[in-house]
């Protein structure tokens, strides 16, 4: 867990501001949005985790759910890195031409973020503690571990609101092991109504061991 939570902060650290050779512009709402392609955003994953993963959140003859809305598609999913599942959700117009290719692209963006992948894209506020400058891929090196960045750095991702969904998925596991969520929940010391990611995994923790003890 330790080593899983220092890998999964250096995420952040290694790479919140994207290379601006790799950023380009999408025209949404009458305003250009800067974004990182499919492409690119794949190459980084495998740079962070050569075995990540996704998956749906649900199937429909043996293809990912997709649900259709007002004419825009919407896709959920799990995305692992380094083990732990984060959920996305990737939108885009139903009339889109290859609109399975375009959900898969943009559900990666939006589940990356929450790694801490191009996060400044999405921010509002500067990197100001990353210096604002673009993070060029970590060279493989030996096991030569760089200085612990101040908490504050840290902190950012662990601090980000979890998507409700996440939340019921833990009341609805609470329930199928015979356990009171709150009382899981009082015993984490976590607010449900304000979950961060920080908070889901004391939730996890004490629930395995709660189950563990039952």
């Amino acid at each position: 867990m330790e080593n899983q939570s220092k890998l999964l902060a250096e995420v952040l650290t290694n790479y919140a501001v994207p290379d601006p050779k790799i950023v380009g512009k999408l025209p949404k709402g009458g305003i250009q949005l800067d974004f990182v392609g499919h492409a690119d955003i794949t190459r980084i994953l495998i740079e962070i985790d050569p075995m990540w993963t996704w998956e749906p959140c649900g199937w429909v003859n043996g293809r990912p759910h997709i649900h259709v809305e007002n004419g825009t598609a919407t896709m959920w999913g799990h995305l692992y890195v380094h083990g732990k599942p984060m959920l996305g959700v990737g939108s885009v117009r139903a009339d889109k031409p290859e609109l399975d290719k375009e959900l898969i692209g943009d559900f990666l963006r939006n589940a990356s973020m929450r790694f801490g992948i191009s996060l400044s894209l999405w921010a509002k506020l500067g990197f100001s503690d990353l210096g604002d400058q673009p993070a060029s891929p970590p060279a493989r090196k030996p096991l030569q571990k760089p200085a612990v960045k101040p908490v504050a750095d840290i902190a950012v991702i662990s601090t980000l609101p979890v998507d409700p969904e996440l939340v019921g998925r833990f009341v609805k596991a609470c329930e199928n092991a015979g356990l009171d969520h709150e009382q899981v929940a009082d015993k984490a010391d976590v607010d449900l109504h304000n979950v961060t990611n920080e908070g889901l995994t004391k939730l996890r923790i004490v629930f395995k061991e709660m189950s563990n003890n039952k």
